[in-house]
């Protein structure tokens, strides 16, 4: 995937040298623990990796992409995609439109994580509208998906921002499932 910039930012490919940064949105965003460098070295290997295999096999271009400010490079945060698995059944809203046998249905998943220190300036919602756009227009995908936890207002705050329909599963199953933001691509 190419670099995408917004008036603010430029979301782009990790790299290895990223380790530091890589390292402070899993601890500061996602509650890795501090000790846990290792893991975020293999993971970060793993993803840059990704990158090229996924493209020579023909494939979305899934995983995370740093957040950084256009004027300095400075990281700020994360945002990407992954093939989100939904259970559209669990949504009232949806079970019309849902398979009858329950199965789960393969969607884009977005996903944003900004440091805490870089919140609540419009960075999450700026780069979640950059990767809606490429993945409406370059993949051409017919909606795009994010879910989350009940006690997550700010991603939920998100999800409407960038024009997400919010619905809310009346259940707790599956426990990854409890929020969902949908956009569907209006051509």
């Amino acid at each position: 995937m190419q670099p995408i910039e917004t008036s603010r930012l430029i979301i782009r490919e990790y790299t290895l040298s990223d380790l530091d940064a890589a390292h402070r949105l899993q601890v500061e965003c996602f509650g890795a623990d501090a000790d846990s460098l290792d893991v975020t070295r293999d993971w970060l290997a793993w993803s840059v990796a990704s990158y090229r295999n996924l493209a020579r096999l023909y494939q979305p271009p899934y995983g995370d992409y740093l957040v950084a400010l256009k004027d300095t490079g400075e990281a700020v945060g994360s945002v990407g995609l992954v093939s989100q698995g939904v259970p559209w059944r669990t949504l009232p809203a949806f079970q019309g439109e849902a398979p009858r046998d329950g199965l789960v249905q393969p969607e884009y998943g977005l996903f944003w994580g900004i440091y805490p220190a870089y919140q609540q300036r419009g960075y999450a919602a700026e780069a979640a509208k950059a990767m809606i756009d490429f993945v409406f227009h370059g993949l051409h995908a017919r909606r795009v998906v994010a879910s989350t936890d009940r006690a997550n207002i700010a991603s939920q705050a998100v999800m409407k921002k960038v024009g997400m329909m919010v619905y809310h599963n009346p259940t707790n199953e599956p426990f990854w499932f409890e929020v969902v933001g949908v956009l569907e691509n209006g051509g």
